[in-house]
């Protein structure tokens, strides 16, 4: 037996059958436009918490922005290591001649040296 018809007859015991009929449906139209409103207020917050299409959108264009920065520094990143290799396989080759002469220098030395005893 639903809510609606137990009150009826609850009221018509007490207060007769029109004064029941009457109070019912009061009570049957103030739970529906209670639940009409509570209806539009739970789309209405739904609606706020939702990511709309629009929303998605532009979470896209912020991502492929991120990922074209990414992009950039990545480049960026190569280049820099790149320059920074160069850099060092010239100062490499550099101390490398230098220690070769040192060491012509330092053997022509010890073959003077050693000439002169």
């Amino acid at each position: 037996m639903s809510s609606v018809l137990k009150l009826y007859t609850a009221l018509e015991e007490k207060l007769g059958k029109e004064t029941a009929k009457v109070i019912t449906e009061a009570i049957e139209e103030l739970t529906k436009e209670k639940k009409s409103e509570l209806k539009t207020e739970l789309k209405e917050e739904l609606a706020k918490e939702l990511a709309t299409k629009q929303d998605i959108y532009e979470l896209k264009l912020e991502i492929e922005g991120v990922k074209s920065e990414i992009e950039k520094v990545r480049k960026d990143l190569e280049r820099k290591i790149e320059e920074t290799k160069t850099e060092i396989l010239k100062w490499f080759i550099g101390l490398f001649i230098s220690l070769v002469i040192f060491l012509i220098g330092w053997s022509w030395t010890l073959v003077k040296i050693v000439e002169q005893k």
